[in-house]
């Protein structure tokens, strides 16, 4: 039985659904993470409690090893049961970023914070002729949010939409300037201009990983299908969560990245 496909969106339950993302028209792949491990539970407790900080960090170009020596240490006052399955689940992650479209490093972001309005609707970008399948894990508290690819109005739109809200959000901090603009990004959050009018904004199920397509920065700002980069967004609210994302940096050699 095929898993269940949304409007660009692929439900899946195994590793080898990521490779479905080759198909026309799908711009993510969802996997569910099946039965909630009791560590995934203790996670979330010491990062909601704060016993667990990483501060928002980026590694710009990483393999699966560095990326697991620098975790290692990050975590070292970690107790093991915790520790151990969490570095194997993020590392996988890596690994399977970096399998699928043959990267060579990949650019890791990774933080624990709670949520708050600087990232609105957007998409991520890679660098030119890199490969463009990058993935997303939310450990614990609220998870990401995205639109279907038929719900949007077009790139022309959405890009319309994402520059008048990145204005908005420098305007928030500038003395005098900050409640009026908080006044109008609260209204383009809960009604963004580039949805179909009843358009359903969706959430990335609990214990789930999202492989998604990227766009190559030269194409950022062009209106490109709407299935070329999948549409999301992180919570507006909630308490401190732990969150993975990873985006391919580099090719591996002979390999011919994206034109």
């Amino acid at each position: 039985m095929s898993p269940p496909v949304e409007s660009g969106v692929l439900h899946g339950s195994k590793v080898d659904d990521i490779a479905q993302l080759a198909a026309r028209g799908l711009c993510a792949v969802i996997l569910a993470g099946g039965d909630r491990s009791t560590w995934l539970d203790d996670l979330a407790d010491m990062v909601v409690a704060e016993r667990l900080v990483i501060p928002r960090t980026t590694l710009p170009s990483v393999t699966p090893d560095d990326f697991m020596a620098w975790a290692c240490t990050v975590l070292a006052g970690t107790p093991t049961a915790v520790a151990g399955p969490l570095l194997d689940d993020m590392t996988e992650i890596l690994t399977q970023v970096v399998d699928q479209e043959r990267a060579r490093r990949v650019m890791v972001r990774v933080f624990t914070e709670a949520p708050t309005r600087r990232c609105g609707f957007h998409v991520d970008t890679v660098p030119p002729q890199a490969p463009t399948i990058g993935a997303v894990r939310v450990y614990n508290g609220p998870t990401t949010q995205y639109v279907a690819s038929d719900d949007v109005l077009g790139m022309a739109d959405f890009y319309a939409y994402l520059s008048r809200r990145e204005r908005l959000s420098r305007e928030t901090v500038r003395p005098g300037h900050a409640e009026t603009a908080l006044t109008e990004l609260l209204a383009m959050d809960e009604n963004p201009s580039f949805l179909r009018p009843g358009a359903a904004i969706h959430h990335v199920p609990p214990n789930a990983t999202v492989y998604f397509r990227h766009i190559d920065v030269r194409r950022h700002w062009s209106p490109h299908p709407v299935s070329d980069a999948w549409i999301h967004r992180s919570p507006m609210s909630g308490k401190p969560r732990l969150v993975l994302n990873v985006s391919p940096a580099l090719a591996a050699p002979g390999h011919p990245g994206r034109r």
